[in-house]
């Protein structure tokens, strides 16, 4: 009989000792949720429940080039694109894709750190116009070049899934400044 009072206290205790932690456990997940939500900076367009936002595969790259390590990922920024195709007009085929921002880290000789930023839709808006730029996102981004002065990094800007893209060229110089030029194709080179 003792034996089966034990089993049965040891189960009562277990179960208030589960549910105790269960409600500590809520507590800090959301915590850490409030942390995250607080850290982006733009909040996410509405977007019906009807359509499923596609996310393109994250890059990450640490890499050492002459004296410079580069590091540079993607990530979501928490903004939608949103694609009407033409097919049938009453937005059945919408597809609803996730922005995204690079995150540069260029470090010189090891130790000083010459950029920490990141790099966004909004930095092109005087190359894109207005009224197109929200339906354009970051497809491409790569390290093209090192000179003796700074950084050289290929940046595209793409619809979703088609090949209409503004191309531009991020040049990073030594001192942290940064200027983009817009790489216009020439009709030979089509």
């Amino acid at each position: 009989m003792n034996r089966k009072y034990l089993f049965t206290l040891m189960f009562i205790v277990g179960y208030l000792l589960s549910s105790c932690n269960g409600t500590k456990n809520k507590i800090n997940d959301e915590k850490v949720r409030d942390s995250i939500g607080a850290d982006l900076s733009v909040k996410p367009t509405h977007v019906e429940r009807k359509h499923k936002v596609i996310h393109f595969e994250s890059v990450n790259v640490d890499s050492i080039v002459g004296i410079y390590r580069v590091l540079y990922k993607t990530q979501d920024d928490g903004q939608i694109v949103t694609t009407y195709p033409i097919t049938d007009g009453k937005g059945k085929d919408t597809v609803c894709y996730a922005s995204q921002n690079v995150i540069l880290t260029i470090n010189k000789a090891g130790k000083d750190i010459i950029l920490n930023r990141k790099i966004q839709r909004d930095d092109f808006r005087s190359f894109i116009p207005k009224n197109e730029i929200s339906k354009y996102c970051i497809s491409n981004f790569k390290i093209t070049d090192i000179t003796t002065t700074g950084i050289k990094f290929s940046i595209n800007f793409c619809v979703p899934d088609t090949d209409v893209c503004y191309w531009f060229e991020l040049i990073v110089s030594d001192n942290g400044n940064i200027k983009i030029n817009e790489v216009i194709e020439k009709e030979s080179d089509m």
